[in-house]
């Protein structure tokens, strides 16, 4: 695996999983921004941001097809 794929899978796992846990449950858990002070909504922002970061280095690094195929 190269570098940009793991940053991006762990980009991917922090800003979903504290999307859903913000959305859901709103408990401390172990995604990074919830230990950040800041407002509730620009955290939800942040985790989101995460994502898509995430999703855009995997997407750059393996492409659309990969993605897509499973």
């Amino acid at each position: 695996m190269t570098t940009v794929l793991l940053i991006g899978l762990l980009l991917m796992v922090q800003g979903g999983g504290g999307l859903i846990n913000n959305l859901f449950t709103d408990s401390n858990s172990w995604f990074v921004l919830n230990y950040i002070e800041m407002p509730d909504a620009l955290r939800v922002v942040g985790h989101a941001a995460m994502l898509a970061a995430g999703l855009l280095l995997v997407v750059r690094s393996k492409g659309w097809k990969w993605l897509l195929d499973g």
